[in-house]
């Protein structure tokens, strides 16, 4: 591992655990190979949850609710979740996150997408593995079930003596767990997810403001944000090098960590270039979304970064380069879909804001 703290590697776990999940991973991706995922924004979870239990009686939204029950028992559909959503979740009241959660249990099937780290990682290592195509990284599933939203973890307790055998029961336990059955195993002040958005909300505007004299216009501002994002995947761009020369035979790049992180510098200074073009703007959304929707708030004037902004960019991210469709709030569809940011055209993702047009979309899916 690298020993500069700022530098992080993001290895994939190892283990009979790990292993077993992989596997279940991948049988997952064959079971959902007929269903198209569609992203469902905190808001529009909400809403499902107060036409479930009765809190609206908006014929729109009951009629929403409606929607997306069919689409999932047709087969056609499936509405994913992610650590991120789970997140914004723990922020509701211990009764209404209850409720959230059947619906969750109902509507995602017990699916999440891999977290965002994750995502990145295997975007990065496919990036590497077109400049060294001998030796391809494995490659790694978009799906995995709720217990595991937020990556994989053995899941044995303390002081408990592990062994093989029983961290793969532990693991295919967590497996078949319902997510409201799982969610009541965790206090929701474990993602500190207000206090958090917050925090990096005041980070991100402190930053803006010490280099508000950098940004000329919006081109500008994306250069800068694609920089810095992609500096921050030095560390895996230096593990994939390290094992690309030893899977070549070379032991002495494959256990030099310093020559590493230089590589894997001059990697991620490529990748910064290589975004100027949409091709690899596609294949690397989940760097790539945030950066372009952080640019465009840096590029307004007076306009600052809020704490919902960190969870909207996140779902963003989630959503357009592996969803069908996005269902958000007004402002971030404006957002997406304004002149100069146009991600929904770039990914191919439909993008609606009211449920009579979230009706309307998945109907023309379904007919599709």
């Amino acid at each position: 591992m690298l020993r500069d703290n700022e530098i992080f590697e993001w290895p994939w776990p190892t283990g009979a655990g790990a292993d077993h999940i992989l596997k279940r991973q991948w049988e997952l991706v064959d079971l959902l190979s007929s269903r198209s995922p569609i992203f469902l924004d905190t808001k529009f979870w909400i809403m499902a949850r107060q036409a479930a239990f009765e809190e609206v009686d908006d014929p729109d939204v009951v009629s929403l609710l409606g929607a997306l029950r069919l689409a999932v028992e047709s087969g056609r559909f499936i509405f994913p979740v992610t650590s991120d959503l789970i997140a914004e979740f723990s922020k509701q009241t211990p009764e209404r996150l209850a409720q959230t959660m059947l619906l969750v249990d109902r509507l995602s099937l017990g699916v999440a997408m891999v977290p965002h780290h994750e995502r990145t990682t295997f975007e990065m290592e496919a990036f590497n593995a077109r400049a060294f195509p001998d030796h391809p990284p494995a490659p790694r599933p978009l799906w995995t079930c709720y217990a595991f939203a937020l990556g994989y973890e053995d899941m044995c307790p303390p002081n408990v003596e592990a062994n093989d055998a029983l961290l793969v029961a532990l693991a295919q336990e967590a497996w078949i767990g319902q997510p409201s059955m799982l969610a009541k195993m965790v206090p929701p002040e474990l993602f500190a997810s207000r206090s958090e958005s917050e925090r990096m909300a005041a980070y991100l505007n402190e930053q803006e403001a010490l280099h508000a004299h950098e940004i000329d216009s919006h081109a500008t501002a994306l250069r800068i944000e694609i920089a810095g994002a992609a500096s921050m995947l030095t560390g895996i761009a230096a593990r994939e090098y390290r094992r690309m020369a030893a899977a070549a035979g070379h032991a002495r790049e494959a256990d030099d960590i310093e020559n590493s992180v230089r590589v894997g510098r001059r990697v991620t200074g490529m990748l910064a270039q290589a975004l100027e073009k949409d091709e690899h703007r596609r294949a690397f959304g989940s760097l790539y979304v945030p950066a372009m929707l952080h640019a465009a708030v840096r590029s307004e004037a007076n306009r600052k970064i809020k704490p919902n902004d960190i969870f909207d960019f996140r779902h963003a991210a989630a959503a357009l380069p592996y969803c069908r469709a996005f269902l958000t709030d007004g402002p971030l569809r404006s957002l997406i879909t304004s002149g100069h940011v146009r991600l929904d055209r770039l990914y191919g993702c439909e993008i609606v804001a009211t449920p009579a047009e979230a009706i309307e979309l998945i109907g023309r899916l379904a007919l599709s």
